[in-house]
């Protein structure tokens, strides 16, 4: 019944991490509800499943912080501060967050003029006032900070 109840949890970890990659945190709630509807039950398969898949390198904070920064960074256009709080929100610790910032080289007002600028054909019928506040409004929404906010609307304003 041992071995069961851990190749039960193994295979499953094995699939879903087959699909998309998952931090320490995640997989553990996801093991935790796996385990509960199948009436697995003691701690102790959860943390040997944790184990194993650190041993495989399955399993990386680390990693998987830095892939989820460079994601953010070239697909989906992100400022730090709301990178910072989904990782957060996906249990990475923040002396880690922090420790791959500084590895991670993040131009905030680049990003955000790039952004910026493929939202301006919206922006056009308003007038230039309320163009630049809602310009305001989406970056500040995508997470950037003030400062690199008012260089792209400068930026792309000046033009």
């Amino acid at each position: 019944m041992i071995n069961e109840n851990y190749d039960k949890l193994i295979q499953y970890a094995l699939r879903i991490l087959s699909k998309k990659s998952y931090t320490e945190s995640e997989m553990r709630k996801k093991l935790a509800r796996y385990a509960n509807k199948r009436n697995i039950t003691g701690e102790n398969y959860i943390e040997s499943v944790i184990d194993r898949l650190f041993e495989l390198d399955y399993l990386d904070d680390s990693q998987f912080v830095k892939n989820y920064v460079r994601q953010r960074i070239n697909i989906k256009p992100r400022g730090k501060a709301l990178i910072k709080r989904e990782l957060l929100l996906k249990g990475v610790s923040q002396t880690l967050i922090e420790n791959i910032y500084r590895e991670i080289e993040i131009d905030e007002v680049k990003m955000a003029i790039d952004l910026l600028s493929s939202r301006l054909p919206r922006l056009m019928k308003y007038p230039i006032k309320k163009q630049k506040g809602k310009a305001y409004q989406f970056l500040y929404s995508k997470g950037f900070a003030k400062d690199a906010i008012y260089k792209a609307i400068e930026s792309c304003y000046t033009l």
